[in-house]
């Protein structure tokens, strides 16, 4: 594999019995894959590194809305969110578009081995089957961008631009068992609960690991004007209060009946059955892709 790192980045091989049992249990890497990423210390696949220089390099222009997360954390809620209030909540385009081309993934085609694109021939935003790096670059003004890369491994000048950044957080004791979910129906994962909480409390637990470091590496910088940090539970307890804070960091003006319709179309229950945004699709390749076990992505939205 063509070695793509940025200068200062390397990787270095981890040495963990719940990380040997986790990927003994997983259909979406080959074994010994993940490794971490230095000196952020991220764990990722190996097949990361092919763009991780190009992600650093990305150009990023200044009405970017940039949204990352550890997965698992409210993402796509706050992607559909983010989207409708930059885009003076146009619901038409939100119910008829993909959230995955509307605000695309941007590492997502690192994440994704060659093995697995090689066995669909269906090039869907959001499975990994589309240069994601591309589909960014070539996402009209103003972008809003969805990443869950730790705050030292955005592209560089994300935080040297001062673009808008919003980081969303949630209790790690729902986020686990989510995240659990996650991988059972997007990367096959077969162990019991118990092997995954292993490793997700042993800092291994497939991309995007430790927890608690990328949670501080945003939180640490929550009082830059760039940044506004929100919770899920926030979120799930006063929508509406959420939804008018995050409109004033964008700048944006909401009404007083905008701000309850937009509300109502982020319910879950709406969300749940809005095709654009439930990854219905992405499901259904994925399971192409790496023999997956059916089930849904958003699962009870509880906290």
């Amino acid at each position: 594999m063509e070695n793509l790192l940025s200068d200062g980045v390397f990787t270095e091989e981890i040495e963990s019995e719940a990380l040997d049992i986790f990927e003994a249990n997983q259909a979406g890497y080959n074994k010994r894959e993940f490794v971490r990423y230095m000196p952020s210390k991220q764990v990722m696949p190996r097949c990361f590194a092919r763009a991780e220089k190009a992600i650093s390099e990305l150009s990023v222009r200044d009405d970017d809305v940039w949204i990352s997360s550890f997965p698992k954390c409210g993402t796509t809620w706050t992607q559909e969110m983010v989207w409708n209030i930059v885009n003076s909540l146009d619901f038409k385009t939100a119910k008829t578009t993909s959230l995955e081309e509307r605000v695309p993934f941007l590492e997502l085609t690192a994440l994704t081995e060659n093995q697995h694109m090689e066995n669909v021939k269906e090039k869907v935003a959001g499975t990994g089957l589309l240069n994601s790096i591309e589909q960014v670059n070539n996402l009209a003004s103003p972008r809003v961008i969805k990443t869950h890369l730790s705050i030292d491994m955005l592209p560089k000048d994300v935080l040297a631009k001062k673009v808008k950044l919003i980081y969303v957080c949630r209790n790690p004791r729902d986020a686990v068992v989510s995240f659990h979910n996650h991988w059972r129906v997007m990367n096959g994962f077969k162990g019991g609960f118990d092997i995954f909480f292993n490793a997700f409390v042993g800092d291994v637990c497939g991309f995007y690991s430790p927890f608690l470091k990328h949670v501080l590496g945003y939180w640490n910088s929550r009082n830059d004007p760039n940044m506004l940090f929100i919770t899920y539970e926030d979120m799930k307890r006063d929508l509406p209060a959420v939804i008018k804070t995050v409109a004033n960091f964008l700048e944006k003006d909401l009404s007083e009946t905008d701000i309850p319709e937009l509300a109502s179309h982020l319910s879950f229950k709406n969300m749940k059955v809005n095709a654009a945004v439930n990854k219905e699709a992405v499901l259904e390749i994925r399971r192409k892709m790496n023999g997956a076990e059916k089930g849904t992505f958003m699962r009870k939205g509880e906290t």
